[in-house]
């Protein structure tokens, strides 16, 4: 090879080498033309925004109202009649028992009663002597009526037909008097009936707590009022079946034969027993008065009617109350309740025995889990007073209630809390914020983020839709990563996302 030869080759191989170094460099240059054209693009750069994790969580569709906590059984203890307080035998918070003394009550009218009934069976013992004494005489009198009947035959003979007529008409007097007698009995019998209906009845309300023990024991004792004006009855009935046959038996005698005289002994007897009779029937009755006074001078001790505590006392001792007022407040602790005031578009959706959340109105407060016990068929009408307008409206409310799992032992009576009814509710769901939920047309989408941290579109089912958070049927996994829309710059599928930067002073005061 010549020297001419070689440096041809070395010259070729020089350009072959420049060109290549050429080529690269333009390439080079395009690409980085490219990237810069590219970066320019608004969809090319990445938007900071905030990203969430897809996680498990509870869905709840609920609804809220305030309510006011007692306790179980909670009652307030009325005064039955007017009178004074003698003594008070407990004090507030202490725990009672049923049939426990809570309070003595004094009434004068009571016990000034208590004593006129005591004189009353006083006289009536005297009455009843005298009437015994009647009946001693009466008996005489018959024993000499009968010794003198053989002298006074004749006499009587001659008298017996201008006392016939006189002897009809007593018959026909008597007669009306039987048919009286057994009016008033079939009366009484009817009258006792119909009370008898009236304590079943009552008995029925009582065993309900609709009245009281003490109205029970007034009709119990107007019934055994009317049995005794029963008895009294029956006796006017035999005396005037009595006078009838007397009648009956004198048509053919005269009042002064010697058989009238003894029917007149006899009458007398008889009616000495009578009167006998009603002096006993009337202590009896009497005698009923006094217990069923006594038996109210009783009741003048308030008793407690459940095993509790003692909420509040109202009166105190040397107080001079009406029938009506307020005495004292117990409730039993082992059970809390909370009575609501349901607006009626709330009721509609409120069932027994669907959970609930109480929590006292405060910060930081701990909620209580119980369940609705009792929701109002009826609607109530509260009356509020305008008073720039002098007019009244009344606000229709449904009375419920919901009782606690559990006693708080840290709920007063009489305070308000917060409660919260659980409507529906899933547990274990895919929970996503209704903030990231899109909407477009009928269905709903959320921005996911790819593995190439760029934004797309992700279509989404929605089930039970909570105040905060929506439950996700199908469309996402626990672990995907949703991207939080910024409220300046709309998200483009393909868009770059970068997590956006938390403050960090609001993560050093959260």
């Amino acid at each position: 090879m010549s020297s001419l030869d070689y440096q041809a080759i070395r010259a070729y191989q020089r350009g072959i080498k420049w060109l290549i170094i050429a080529t690269l460099f333009t390439g080079v240059s395009l690409a980085g033309i490219a990237l810069y054209y590219k970066l320019q693009k608004p969809g090319s750069k990445p938007v900071a925004a905030g990203l969430q994790k897809v996680e498990l969580g509870t869905i709840e569709n609920k609804i809220s109202e305030g309510g006011t906590v007692e306790l179980g059984g909670q009652r307030t203890i009325k005064s039955p009649e007017e009178s004074a307080v003698d003594q008070v035998f407990v004090k507030v918070g202490d725990p009672i028992i049923a049939g426990q003394n809570l309070i003595l009550l004094r009434s004068t009218a009571g016990e000034n009663s208590l004593l006129k009934t005591q004189l009353e069976i006083q006289k009536q013992e005297l009455d009843i002597e005298r009437n015994r004494q009647k009946v001693e005489e009466a008996k005489i009198k018959l024993k000499i009526a009968e010794i003198n009947y053989k002298n006074d035959l004749e006499k009587y003979q001659q008298q017996v037909k201008s006392q016939q007529i006189a002897q009809k008409i007593k018959i026909q007097q008597s007669q009306a008097k039987l048919e009286r007698e057994q009016e008033k009995l079939i009366e009484a019998q009817e009258d006792i009936a119909t009370l008898e209906v009236e304590l079943s009845k009552s008995n029925l309300l009582f065993e309900r707590g609709f009245i009281a023990e003490q109205e029970l024991d007034q009709q119990k004792a107007a019934i055994r009022l009317k049995q005794v004006s029963l008895r009294d009855q029956k006796l006017g009935l035999k005396n005037a079946i009595f006078e009838l046959e007397t009648a009956k038996n004198e048509v053919l005698k005269t009042e002064n034969s010697p058989t009238n005289n003894i029917l007149n002994a006899e009458i007398d007897l008889q009616q000495a027993q009578s009167e006998l009779q009603k002096s006993l029937s009337d202590f009896e009755r009497f005698k009923v008065g006094y217990k069923e006074q006594e038996s109210n001078l009783k009741n003048n001790l308030v008793t407690s009617p459940l095993e509790g505590v003692v909420l509040n006392i109202n009166v105190k001792q040397g107080d001079g109350i009406k029938r009506g007022d307020d005495l004292i407040t117990i409730g039993d602790p082992n059970q809390e309740l909370v009575q609501l005031k349901l607006s009626t578009l709330n009721a509609a959706q409120v069932k027994p025995n669907q959970s609930a959340r109480i929590t006292i109105i405060g910060p930081n407060s701990k909620p209580f889990q119980g369940r609705v016990e009792r929701v109002n068929l009826q609607a109530t009408s509260e009356s509020t007073n305008n008073s720039q307008s002098g007019s009244s409206s009344g606000q229709v409310t449904v009375p419920a209630t919901v009782k606690l799992d559990q006693p708080t032992r840290v709920l007063i009576p009489g305070s308000q809390v917060s409660v919260e009814i659980i409507l529906e509710q899933q547990k274990d769901v895919i929970a996503v914020n209704t903030e990231l939920i899109q909407s477009e047309e009928k269905s709903s989408f959320v921005w996911k983020l790819d593995p190439n941290n760029q934004a797309q579109k992700q279509p989404i089912t929605l089930g039970l839709k909570g105040l905060t958070q929506v439950e996700v049927k199908s469309g996402l996994k626990v672990g995907d990563t949703l991207i939080i829309p910024p409220a300046d710059i709309p998200i483009k599928p393909g868009m770059l996302i970068i997590e956006e930067e938390k403050d960090k002073n609001l993560d050093s005061e959260t």
